[in-house]
């Protein structure tokens, strides 16, 4: 009867441990009582020609310290463009396959990473917002531009 108890909840326990908040996270909520994007700074550049919109990602460590981003899966980033009615009218990751694998990226002090995407604009033109989404469980992020095609 104990070993009936006991097993799974060292399995749960094992779980948690292996789950578990990384400790920069934990040492971070701890100091501002809260989970804060300690010092990553992310920033979405646009760039619109009459065919082609180019779309980047900047996201950096403006802190002293390393910085590891963790990501549930393969789908670090993603780029979503909105008509002038918030309709949805591409999005960079649909129809596309990623692992299923968690991952990690480490940025040091001040360092970053840079994700580009591009996106053939319809004939005719418009306004429309791009969302750039840092997919992060850590540090997750979405920046809203607005940007025009001629």
């Amino acid at each position: 009867m104990l070993i009936r108890i006991t097993v799974p909840l060292l399995a749960a326990a094992v779980m948690m441990f292996a789950c578990g908040p990384h400790p920069r996270a934990v040492e971070n909520a701890s100091r501002t009582g809260a989970r804060k994007n300690i010092g990553i700074v992310s920033t979405v550049h646009v760039n619109a020609s009459a065919s082609d919109v180019h779309f980047s990602l900047a996201v950096q460590n403006g802190t002293a310290k390393q910085v590891e981003l963790s990501f549930p899966d393969g789908r670090t980033h993603d780029f979503v463009v909105l008509d002038q009615s918030g309709r949805e009218v591409w999005r960079w990751s649909d129809k596309r396959m990623f692992t299923q694998t968690m991952q990690n990226r480490l940025l040091d002090s001040r360092d970053s990473v840079v994700y580009d995407e591009r996106w053939h604009a319809p004939a005719g033109g418009g306004k429309f917002t791009v969302v750039a989404v840092l997919n992060s469980k850590n540090f997750p992020m979405e920046k809203r531009i607005d940007f025009a095609v001629q």
